[in-house]
């Protein structure tokens, strides 16, 4: 797992049962350093954590952690 797919999961772990726009995870998952260099950041890695089963993403778009991965 990459840096950047821990940085998310850590975001989502803080409220697990929430669910947040792209941009809301883009711009409060890293330094607002990083988010203005590159707001496009949290493309690939949220995708990544998709494909892996960790994230879902509702049909408004909005991503959550899956309800496994925080019941851990």
């Amino acid at each position: 797992m990459t840096h950047e797919e821990c940085l998310i999961l850590d975001f989502l772990r803080s409220n697990p049962e929430t669910p947040f726009a792209r941009k809301e995870i883009a711009r409060r998952a890293v330094k607002r350093t990083v988010y203005e260099a590159n707001p496009h950041w949290v493309d690939i890695p949220l995708q990544a954590l998709v494909s892996k089963g960790l994230v879902e993403i509702d049909d408004s778009g909005f991503y959550r952690l899956k309800k496994s991965e925080y019941l851990k």
